[in-house]
């Protein structure tokens, strides 16, 4: 019963987990972040858990792999997130040198705060997405990595 119940909680750790990166991911980075490495990792976790469970835990190495599957989704979004949150983006705006007083807000179509982009640069971890903001009249695009402010020529959105 005790290895039931051990499988249960490497399991509701690993969907709470999961569920804390999608709620940063989509509030914070607006989705920039590419979760599509980190839950394979996770449901790889969740399926040596169980294959654990079958065996007894009789290994040696059964309790710190588990703990290593479960460390190392949160290490990875820790060091390879975005160096910019969508509002830190937004204050890069402010400052750049493109003089922006207001910038409008697209509370209910968010999907308006990012643009599909094509770069030759390799993103590890993050989306080729850029995050979009209208000022103005006028468009911008900020580099979640590097911070890059860009205006665009026209509107991605229309």
């Amino acid at each position: 019963m005790r290895q039931k119940n051990y499988f249960l909680y490497i399991l509701s750790a690993t969907i709470i987990e999961l569920c804390i990166l999608l709620f940063i991911n989509s509030t914070l980075y607006r989705g920039v972040f590419d979760l599509g490495l980190l839950i394979p990792l996770m449901t790889t976790g969740v399926l040596i858990s169980y294959y654990y469970l079958k065996r007894g835990m009789r290994s040696k190495w059964a309790k710190p792999t588990l703990v290593i599957f479960f460390i190392i989704p949160l290490l990875l979004f820790i060091f390879f997130r975005p160096t910019y949150t969508f509002e830190q983006a937004k204050q890069l705006v402010y400052e750049s040198a493109y003089d922006v007083s207001h910038i409008v807000v697209y509370n209910e179509n968010r999907y308006r705060d990012t643009v599909p982009i094509y770069t030759e640069d390799t993103r590890f971890f993050i989306r080729y997405r850029d995050y979009h903001f209208e000022a103005e009249g006028r468009y911008f695009l900020v580099d979640p990595r590097s911070g890059v402010v860009t205006e665009m020529r026209r509107p991605y959105w229309q």
